[in-house]
């Protein structure tokens, strides 16, 4: 806690005491909002900031490096950052770089830093703009006067690709000679692989959603410089930086593309495929591969020329950890599927049967979309028409269109459906099937559930400390498969008693994942406090799916739950505290699994739990877990940000 007393003395001080005596008070200033952030919030609070931003006048002056660094902590803390700005920062700042004067590397680093946390908006990065800020940070891309000066040269690299975020600055770094600095660094000899990394995503930022950058880099000879990290190793940030510059460059710009292919980086990409490579690697590697390929046919056949192209991309679609490079690698295949002439090569990699295990594996509705979409191109041709249906395509096709998870989906159903040509008889055959297992399975739903619960209980109890065996998984199914009937349910638990609005709207489970503002009030017409709740579910789910090791299953296990909290930093017997909390809100003796709707039910509790275990340095008495679902069900609750935690725990 900051001593209020002290910082409303210092304050004073600082504000009335003459300049010679300034020094000793900025430094304590310093000192202190170095401490912690509550100091250095403390200090903006109490007016120090004012003082501190008029003392940055001259560079000669031992204040104004202190004053610079006591700003550089303050500029951390949202209010702070604003008042910073609004006290004429931006200009006092940049007036320090001015042209011809050297400055030490510790007020460069400290300018830098406060310049830095001051861009996190448009109207900022066009201030220093403005401010003629710009052509002065790019000087300091050079920066060599002392054994600091990567530090310094890093940090110009990272402020330059945060002003990014602005089209003005954009164009204004180009325009002084920006890009051309920054792809001459990459091949500087010595440039440490970190400063490199950032130096190549400043280049990637430059590029994104601009085509004069984009251009631009490509004439300045940027795409064989980029091309080459692809080739070095280690395969690290560095290469993955590498091969997003190069997914920023392609996308949109068939110039680029091709330019990008002739520098031989298709067959580059496709070593980043390897279950060697980290997956972090890979995931840029893929993405740059789906851009490439995207409406480029001459890509397209430097991929499939390439032998272990489509063989890593359907291992990718099976093997890979990470969902997002499941459904990445399947729409690289699924832009290979929109030509003819590859139709072979797509069936004989073994995509088929990967594909359509894509349609009803708990994947997200992208994947499930791209998937349904590659299979409805690829059943154009009669060898693929056949190979769908022995792989069981027609199936899950079917229950996809029972369940509705979205609209993108059930229009790359249709689509597929139609040209595998499923008679009438035969569709209506497995649509009866599917209903009679429904009602069967429902009817045996509390019995399995039970069983399945007990045996998972034993198996946690057998397991050794946090170490728990895998547990059985449950017949309930992923949120995203709801029914409409069962998500009306469920919405009937969090206090939503109307599900008309869901039910005239045909609202599943996927759907309502997908609801915006805008279309929970004027097309549902729900009111504030019910797309409040709505919001929530949302939130709910995303957290939910956060935590799995393997995204999308229908239920989270207690062993993904404590993983999950202690990537958040959160110690043993915080863990063991919310596993029992769980327990006691649910009732449950046990507790091996958690399927959606009873983690829904404790979501408001859990994030009420975690804000008071993240706030409180002292002793606290945990929320009444037996009052959880009136805590799901109201709206009064908002101590915690379930985005910020989420982000934490993934």
């Amino acid at each position: 806690m900051a001593d209020e007393q002290v910082v409303k003395q210092l304050v004073d001080r600082l504000s009335t005491e003459e300049s010679s005596a300034q020094q000793l008070t900025a430094e304590e200033i310093k000192e202190l909002a170095q401490s912690s952030l509550e100091y250095a919030t403390a200090f903006g609070q109490h007016g120090a900031i004012e003082p501190l931003v008029g003392l940055l006048d001259d560079p000669s002056k031992p204040t104004t490096l202190l004053s610079a660094q006591a700003l550089a902590c303050m500029v951390a803390c949202e209010p702070c950052c604003s008042q910073i700005r609004d006290a004429g920062a931006i200009s006092s700042l940049v007036a320090l770089l001015q042209p011809g004067v050297e400055l030490p590397s510790d007020l460069l680093k400290a300018v830098l830093k406060v310049l830095l946390g001051l861009a996190h908006d448009e109207l900022s990065c066009d201030a220093i703009q403005q401010a003629s800020g710009i052509p002065r940070i790019i000087k300091l891309l050079e920066y060599a006067k002392d054994d600091q000066a990567a530090e310094v040269q890093q940090a110009a690299a990272l402020l330059l690709g945060q002003l990014g975020i602005s089209d003005v600055c954009k164009a204004a770094i180009k325009n002084s000679f920006g890009i051309v600095t920054l792809l001459k660094m990459i091949g500087r000899p010595g440039l440490d692989r970190s400063s490199k990394e950032v130096v190549v995503r400043t280049i990637s930022v430059l590029a994104v959603d601009n085509e004069v950058n984009q251009d631009h880099i490509r004439e300045q000879y940027g795409i064989p410089a980029l091309v080459r990290l692809l080739e070095a190793t280690p395969f690290d940030a560095v290469t993955a930086a590498a091969a997003d510059a190069l997914r920023a460059l392609a996308m949109n710009n068939d110039t680029n593309k091709t330019a990008i292919r002739e520098a031989w980086a298709v067959p580059l990409l496709v070593k980043l495929l390897s279950s060697e490579v980290d997956m972090a690697v890979t995931e840029k590697a893929v993405d740059c591969l789906r851009i490439l390929t995207t409406g480029n046919e001459a890509n397209k056949v430097a991929l499939l020329t390439s032998a272990s192209g489509l063989p890593c991309l359907v291992r990718l679609m099976e093997t890979s950890p990470d969902q997002l490079v499941i459904e990445r690698a399947a729409a690289v295949v699924g832009n290979l599927s929109t030509t003819d002439q590859f139709f072979s090569a797509i069936r004989e990699a073994g995509a088929i049967q990967r594909l359509v295990s894509l349609l009803d594996s708990g994947s997200t509705h992208r994947t499930t979309e791209i998937a349904a979409k590659t299979l409805a191109n690829l059943a154009s041709e009669s060898s693929n028409r056949k190979g769908i249906r022995l792989a069981g395509g027609v199936p899950p096709l079917m229950r996809l269109l029972m369940d509705r998870p979205s609209e993108q989906v059930m229009i790359a159903v249709d689509e597929a459906l139609r040209r595998l040509e499923i008679s009438a008889p035969e569709r209506n055959a497995i649509l009866e099937a599917f209903r009679y297992a429904d009602a069967r399975n429902a009817a045996a739903m509390p019995t399995a559930v039970a069983a399945a619960q007990q045996q998972a209980a034993d198996a946690a109890e057998a397991a050794d400390g946090h170490q728990q065996a895998a547990a059985p998984a449950l017949t309930s199914k992923p949120f995203t498969r709801y029914s409409v009937a069962e998500t009306v349910q469920l919405l009937s638990e969090i206090g939503i008693r109307d599900g008309s609005p869901f039910e005239t709207n045909g609202i599943t489970g996927g759907d309502l994942l997908d609801l915006d503002d805008e279309e929970l009030k004027e097309d549902l017409h729900l009111t504030n406090l019910q797309a409040k709740k709505i919001r929530r579910v949302q939130s709910a789910f995303d957290m939910f799916n956060r935590m799995m090791q393997t995204p999308g299953k229908s239920e989270l296990t207690l062993s993904e739950l404590r993983n999950f909290l202690t990537s958040i930093g959160r110690a043993d017997s915080d863990t063991a505290a919310i596993a029992n909390g769980f327990k006691q809100g649910l009732q449950k003796q046990n507790l091996a699994t958690l399927n959606f709707a009873e983690f829904l039910q404790c979501y408001q509790w859990l994030l009420k739990t975690l804000h008071l275990m993240e706030h409180s340095h002292e002793g606290f008495e945990l929320p009444r877990a037996n009052s959880m679902r009136g805590l799901s069900a109201s709206s009064s609750l908002t101590d915690a940000n379930p985005q910020q935690l989420a982000q934490n725990g993934s």
